[in-house]
Formats: C-alpha cells, structure tokens, sequence
C-alpha cells in the first residue's frame, strides 16, 4: 500500500534528484524510497550503537563512576558506524 504526501524540496534537492532520473533512469519516487532506506539504515546502526555501547558504558559509569570509552574511542565508534552507513550506500 502507497501513501501520497506533498511536499516541499530545496532547489538543491529536486536537482540531485532530478540529476539521478536522467542519469540512472530512475523513476523520482525510487530515488527518495532509496533515501528513506538509507536513513532507516542509519538509525538502526545508530540504535544498535546505543543499544550495545553507550548504554553499557553508561550503565558501568553509574555503578564505579568512570567512563568505559574515551572520547576518542566514542568517537572512532561512531566513525565506524557512518563508515558502514557509507558503505551500504555504496553497494
């Protein structure tokens, strides 16, 4: 089942998907189904992230009171979660 909705893109949205109709001969609403799944990848990662280390470390943090990960290590975690978003779009 669709649902239709109207809305409202920059001149700088509607280009890149104009430019990827003529390019890759998909249709407009392929091109933003393509960008919804790619969000949703997004935040399921970004929810499994918090899920399996930002809430266990906090969770450790409460109970001795000093931070499992390091700023850099929070940091390289979330690199590496935007680094798997970037490869799935790219295959």
């Amino acid at each position: 089942m669709t649902v239709k909705r109207e809305f409202e893109l920059s001149e700088e949205d509607a280009a890149f998907i104009d430019s990827r109709v003529k390019t890759d001969g998909a249709d407009p609403d392929g091109v933003l189904g393509e960008a919804i799944n790619l969000l949703r990848d997004r935040e399921e990662l970004i929810d499994r992230w918090m899920r399996e280390k930002v809430i266990p470390s906090y969770d450790q943090w409460v109970a001795d009171g000093k931070p499992l990960l390091t700023e850099e290590e929070v940091q390289a975690s979330l690199d590496s979660i935007f680094d798997e978003t970037d490869s799935r779009r790219e295959s």
